[in-house]
């Protein structure tokens, strides 16, 4: 119990820290918007994983509860609007759709990591998963995809990471990454970035 407890404190610090480094770099003029939507899709990714693994959603009495394993999941706005997003999640009601109590907040502004397909948030949703709105990403590319939409990554709390949550019991471990998962943030210039996750020890790192 008292290496968990220094580990939330070691985790809160380093959220504080990296919380502060990126509301400076926003206001630097030479760091790209790709830049800066690699690194907090980075920061976003990572404080997913350690959410997951202090979140052990195991249930004897529910064959399902895999489902709600913390989930970065992207989506396209609607067609009117274009453009990309991401929301971050845990599927409560097993539904599939989530929605916006189901998702996690925000620690750079306490808000919700969600919006809906108008991707115009309100009060109480982030503005930083707009990835075309606010930084003009155009496409993004998952290695490890497995679904018929833009992709998806899930962290249990064992360390595993998956790239779907499955839709039967037999799913627990069927969607499990065995290989390097990269996924590649484009911009409309054609500038892009590399972002990798290691499926034994779940280390999120940029390699482009």
């Amino acid at each position: 119990m008292k290496r968990q407890a220094v580990s939330l404190l070691e985790l809160i610090f380093v959220i504080f820290l990296i919380s502060i480094v990126l509301s400076l770099a926003q206001y630097k003029n030479h760091i790209s918007k790709l830049e800066l939507a690699t690194k907090k899709l980075i920061f976003y990714m990572k404080y997913t994983r350690y959410k997951a693994m202090f979140d052990n959603r195991y249930s004897v009495d529910d064959d399902m509860w895999f489902k709600e394993r913390w989930t970065i999941k992207f989506q396209k706005c609607s067609k009117n609007i274009g453009g990309l997003y991401f929301i971050v999640f845990r599927d409560l009601n097993h539904k599939g759709s989530p929605n916006k109590i189901e998702c996690l907040k925000d620690p750079l502004s306490n808000k919700y990591l969600y919006s809906h397909y108008d991707c115009d948030p309100s009060q109480d949703e982030s503005k930083y998963i707009l990835l075309t709105k606010e930084y003009g990403i155009t496409n993004i590319d998952i290695s490890c995809n497995d679904t018929s939409t833009l992709g998806q990554i899930s962290f249990g709390y064992d360390g595993r990471v998956y790239s779907r949550l499955g839709t039967d019991p037999e799913d627990i471990y069927k969607y499990e990454i065995k290989s390097i998962c990269t996924v590649k943030l484009e911009d409309k210039n054609g500038n892009f970035s590399i972002i990798q996750i290691n499926p034994r020890t779940g280390h999120i790192s940029r390699v482009k």
